[in-house]
């Protein structure tokens, strides 16, 4: 564990700007399009591509796209519109825990229990869901 600037422990740790980052702070402009992977990746692997792509049609993303992106649970970066339109591609009943990532088949909800996965970021990838009025 490392501890984020605004001090709380976490696993997290952006690539570019090379500090931990806690699942709340991840959700600042300054994160938006960032590599964010666990500290330990970093250790063993500090290797990313950049600038980086949208996990759904791979356009890349330039600074200041940020309000226009949204960070899945597995914490791949999607634009707002791509992740509307992959969640319009799922049956209606589709459970939210069916939803999953383009890239990883992960879940594209963070767990609301994970320390790492914040109540910030999990607002904020529903906030994007519902704003696609799925």
């Amino acid at each position: 564990m490392v501890v984020c600037k605004c001090r709380k422990a976490t696993k997290l740790y952006c690539f570019v700007h090379k500090v931990p980052v806690c699942g709340d702070c991840i959700c600042f402009p300054e994160h938006q399009i960032c590599v964010v992977r666990t500290y330990s990746e970093w250790v063993i692997d500090g290797e990313y591509d950049w600038p980086p792509r949208c996990c759904s049609c791979q356009a890349v993303f330039q600074e200041g796209d940020g309000p226009q992106t949204t960070r899945l649970g597995c914490l791949h970066v999607i634009h707002t519109n791509c992740l509307v339109s992959h969640t319009k591609s799922f049956p209606p009943h589709t459970a939210p825990a069916g939803y999953v990532c383009p890239s990883c088949s992960t879940p594209i909800w963070p767990p609301k229990s994970v320390k790492d996965s914040g109540s910030r970021l999990h607002l904020k990838a529903e906030r994007s869901y519902n704003a696609g009025n799925v």
